[in-house]
């Protein structure tokens, strides 16, 4: 697996569990990692975040009650810090506290108390390798992502070119203040809709939508600044959040569905407009 030796971060406090731990790996013998193993101990997560910074980490393994960091907060620090290498919790909380853990983006759990030299290297050898996949996985997402981005702005720009008539820019350019605040509106609606389907709570997000079409409709916005807001904000979450595939995924149904009560505004406008001028047609004739 490695053709190094697997170069470990330790993050306890601890030193008795520190000196266990370091004892179950000098014990270790394993074809997968022929160069042994090398235990990198900090005793903070500040010093960890250090350690982190200078050393070439292949898996680290995580205290969540630390000196300067307790809780999940201490995991929280440490994806931010590094979100490709693979994290164990090394804790020993109970197991909801573990499944939290894994929800939030631990790749592994272990229990202090329920370990022994096999199950170390196990757990080691099978972190490195889903986080390896994961790492593909996240790779080929963000391209795809990127593939969608460009296509969007393609659409956009095609649409701005069949309606490029003289005088007209879109919102970005002629109203910035108004495009920043639809941007605003629109993230706000995206985190809700988000907030929506985790924790299975009701934000009438249909009705945000509608009312954000009729501010669009209002201000005469076209498919490109739709798309332009649309774009905007889903780079900035995905560039910016560890939810980023969530936000992605959720961008799709969203931006959607504001285009079709976009769609609905000016069909019903365009139809009261010609009944207007219907009934002015009627009005002349029978004066007429």
């Amino acid at each position: 697996m490695l053709h190094n030796r697997c170069q470990i971060l330790l993050i306890e406090d601890e030193l008795e569990e520190i000196e266990y731990f370091c004892r179950l790996l000098s014990k270790a013998k394993s074809p997968s990692f022929k160069q042994g193993f090398e235990t990198i101990v900090a005793q903070s997560l500040e010093k960890g975040l250090q350690k982190l910074a200078v050393n070439k980490i292949d898996v680290i393994f995580l205290d969540l009650m630390l000196t300067d960091s307790r809780g999940i907060k201490t995991l929280s620090a440490m994806l931010e810090a590094a979100p490709t290498l693979p994290i164990i919790v090394y804790t020993i909380l109970d197991e909801a506290a573990g499944v939290k853990a894994l929800e939030l983006g631990a790749i592994g759990y272990l229990h202090k108390t329920e370990i022994d030299t096999n199950l170390l290297v196990y757990a080691i050898r099978s972190a490195i390798e889903r986080q390896q996949h994961l790492n593909i996985l996240k790779q080929q997402q963000t391209e795809q992502q990127q593939a969608e981005f460009e296509q969007l702005e393609a659409f956009g720009a095609s649409a701005s070119s069949n309606a490029n008539l003289p005088g007209l820019e879109s919102l970005r350019e002629s109203q910035p203040d108004i495009f920043a605040e639809l941007v605003h509106s629109y993230s706000e609606v995206m985190d809700l809709s988000l907030e929506e389907k985790a924790y299975k709570v009701e934000h009438n997000i249909s009705d945000k939508l509608s009312a954000l079409a009729r501010q669009l409709g209002f201000m005469q916005a076209t498919p490109r600044d739709v798309i332009e807001i649309h774009t905007t904000v889903i780079k900035d979450k995905t560039n910016h959040s560890r939810k980023s595939q969530a936000y992605a995924k959720e961008a799709r149904l969203i931006i959607l569905q504001l285009m079709g009560y976009l769609t609905a505004y000016y069909r019903k406008y365009f139809i009261g407009l010609n009944q207007i001028n219907i009934d002015n047609t009627n009005r002349k004739l029978d004066t007429d």
